[in-house]
């Protein structure tokens, strides 16, 4: 016993030491520029991330279970220099046939056997065999899509968790064929300087790959020298946007290349047509297929260009609108933050005035004179036209207010006159010696004439000023600044992707919303009151907070009791004091395409074709979308709901049409007509049809009343 004392210790140091030169390292802190398959099996990588002195990397070819490694096949275990290893550092592994070669820093141990042709795949980890953590890996063939139930001899693994093809991994092959022997990434020299090299190194467009040994080992490049690497540059559309006119000129659409690329590059534009537009609206030229137009750089080119053109249609419409935006890029492209073009085509046969509020909030002290409330027609018009505007009474509003002209059942009914470019109405507050908080009302244009179309700011908030005593409580310049109902980008902390509300602060001072309250409810102010979580609840001088609408409160102080409604509603901000009104409005029905939101921040609001949570609104999109909501337009009568959709969809009667006739088509997007079953039909009211039948993609619903027609995009979503 007193023998075997001393090998126990000594050992045990071993195994210590080993345990501590075994450091952690993230996903991604080393790529792979090489990998020969064949005999004799080789492989290269750089750092991206600094490596501590004596940190293992284990290279294997055993596959991955889901749960453990395989131990059928090899692993060669690299040791780094004992000194700190700065990113940029190239290693490269060769068997020899007894052990591996090793050029570049460190040591290595273990040895990598040649494949048999099936394709083959290396993992690089840190830690054991039995409990790694993945931080690379490489493919000559494609990932097996799933982990579990691999067999023994399987040639093919997944890819663990949290590896990411193309960000910290790469495959080789993305087709049924079997596998490409080998490959290396033909750029030199490497200019690596840190994790962002890996959206280079994993770009197949710079990668030579071959079956047999022109891409092998003795055709690999001195990546720490040779000639000039390719840089990544970004492109961005020239202008934000144009108008074109039906049967008018083209017009040019120009794409700015900010870094020449030194080889032929591609680049997708993806095309967004907006409810109503068809085809024989406009055309491009290169032109679109299945709503893709591909352009082609050339070598050396700063710019790339296409044009459009609308084409006469004979038909009174409203203004149209077709959005671009740069989609699949090669090579070293990448988007910048101006990715997208908006094309309005204008009709060449009639312009449609527009009505809208004049501003989104106003007050009104008790006792006054009536305020006036304007309502604007842009274009003027000569014809008399009808609008129809909700009044609705925030909480606690009895008789304290009242409106000239009248209104009746909630409603006013007012009239344009010939020539004039505003229609107005006014309000007064009476005089009640009451000391009491503010109160509010929501004006809304819910119906027009034919021959005009309602605007973006259709919604105007009225607040009523208390005259007897100023209230404890007094509102900062906090704004509802954007709204998503069909959050597909954006997930919460727990990976959900939930509607969500943004609060912009535009005062020079930190907010801290504790006790404040959010509601859906006009006559329910208190419905979700912020806890007192200052942490939490602070929104910095000039910033943003994003709020979960969920209905899952446990998730956090953030996350609120109610959702938001697709179709519209209310949404309102209410002081801590729990009455005074501080932001608010009545949204339109929202769809995927679209956010709602204010441009400028803490301004007019209007639709938003890019989400921006926590950050500046863009005014992506022109303010009128195309003449969806004309309530003479067939399409304006119906929404879709919900939107993407997975199982079954309805289509819901929100308009005034008074038929029942009415047909349902569903196609694809090459034009091929969809047999959908009807799951429920109640005739004006809703129509719902089971589509989970149906493949994940872009589909179009044509709806047919009478002698009228158009189509409705759904996208569908599984």
């Amino acid at each position: 016993m007193r023998r075997l004392q001393p090998i126990f210790i000594v050992l045990f140091s071993l195994f210590t030491s080993t345990s501590l030169m075994s450091q952690s390292l993230p996903a991604g802190a080393i790529g792979f520029i090489g990998f020969q398959s064949d005999v004799s099996m080789a492989i290269a990588f750089v750092n991206t991330v600094e490596i501590e002195p004596n940190t293992i990397i284990s290279f294997t070819d055993n596959k991955w279970t889901g749960s453990a490694l395989l131990q059928n096949e090899q692993t060669v275990i690299w040791t780094s220099p004992d000194s700190i290893l700065p990113p940029g550092n190239i290693v490269i592994l060769q068997d020899n046939g007894s052990s591996m070669n090793i050029i570049g820093p460190g040591s290595s141990t273990g040895r990598l056997y040649y494949s048999l042709g099936q394709g083959e795949q290396i993992l690089a980890y840190t830690g054991t065999a039995e409990d790694p953590s993945f931080i690379a890996g490489i493919s000559s063939g494609t990932w097996r899509p799933q982990c579990d139930n691999i067999p023994y001899l399987e040639f093919a693994t997944c890819l663990p968790p949290p590896l990411v093809n193309g960000e910290t991994a790469f495959a080789f092959v993305n087709t049924t064929t079997i596998n490409i022997d080998n490959g290396f990434l033909n750029i030199s020299p490497l200019q690596v300087f840190g994790p962002e090299a890996l959206s280079i190194i994993y770009n197949i467009n710079y990668w030579t790959l071959d079956n047999g040994q022109f891409a092998g080992t003795s055709n690999w490049p001195d990546w720490d020298g040779g000639s000039t690497q390719p840089f990544a540059s970004e492109i961005n559309f020239e202008v934000s946007g144009s108008q074109i006119i039906e049967g008018g000129s083209l017009a040019t659409i120009v794409l700015n290349i900010a870094q020449a690329q030194p080889t032929p590059q591609t680049v997708e534009i993806e095309v967004l047509e907006f409810p109503g537009i068809t085809p024989q609206d406009y055309s491009t030229n290169p032109a679109a297929q299945n709503n893709v137009i591909q352009l082609t750089v050339p070598a050396n080119a700063t710019t790339v260009s296409f044009t459009a053109q609308a084409l006469a249609d004979g038909l009174s419409e409203l203004n149209e609108n077709v959005t671009f935006l740069i989609g699949n890029l090669s090579g070293g492209l990448t988007p910048g933050s101006d990715d997208s073009y908006s094309l309005t085509i204008l009709s060449n046969e009639q312009e449609f005035p527009e009505v809208n509020f004049t501003s989104d909030t106003l007050y009104v002290t008790e006792g006054m004179a009536g305020t006036q409330i304007d309502i604007e027609i842009d274009p003027t018009s000569q014809t008399v036209y009808n609008i129809v505007v909700n009044a609705i009474s925030g909480a606690g509003v009895m008789n304290d207010f009242f409106t000239n002209p009248s209104q009746f059942s909630g409603q006013l009914l007012l009239q344009t006159t010939p020539g004039s470019s505003l229609i107005s109405f006014t309000v007064t507050a009476f005089d009640d010696v009451v000391i009491e908080a503010d109160e509010y009302l929501n004006f809304t244009i819910v119906q027009v004439s034919n021959g005009i179309q309602i605007g973006s700011m259709s919604n105007i908030v009225v607040v009523l000023k208390d005259n007897d005593n100023t209230p404890v409580f007094t509102p900062p310049a906090l704004y509802i600044n954007e709204i998503n109902a069909f959050n597909l980008d954006f997930p919460d902390a727990n990976g959900q992707l939930d509607d969500w509300i943004e609060l912009y602060n535009a005062s020079d001072e930190d907010v801290d919303i504790s006790n404040y309250s959010i509601t859906n409810n006009i006559q329910d102010p208190l419905r979700f009151v912020f806890p007192s979580v200052s942490s939490q609840m602070t929104i910095p001088a000039g910033g943003y907070k994003l709020i979960w609408a969920d209905q899952n409160t446990v998730q956090g102080p953030l996350h609120i009791n109610f959702t938001l409604n697709a179709g519209g509603g209310f949404l309102g901000l209410f002081g801590s004091d729990g009455e005074t009104f501080v932001d608010g409005l009545e949204y339109p029905a929202l769809d995927s395409l679209t956010n709602y939101g204010r441009f400028p921040d803490g301004e007019n609001w209007q639709n938003i074709y890019f989400p921006t949570p926590e950050a500046t609104n863009s005014d992506s999109i022109p303010e009128d979308e195309t003449g969806f909501l004309d309530s003479s337009d067939l399409l304006s009568e119906f929404s879709v709901y919900p939107n993407p959709s997975s199982s079954s969809v309805s289509i819901v009667r929100i308009g005034n049409l008074i038929t029942s006739k009415v047909s349902f088509e569903f196609y694809d997007v090459t034009g091929r007509r969809i047999p959908v079953a009807s799951m429920e039909m109640e005739a004006g009211k809703f129509w719902r049809f089971d589509i989970q039948q149906i493949p994940q993609g872009l589909y179009f619903i044509k709806i047919s009343a009478k002698n009228e027609s158009g189509f409705i995009k759904l996208l569908k979503l599984d």
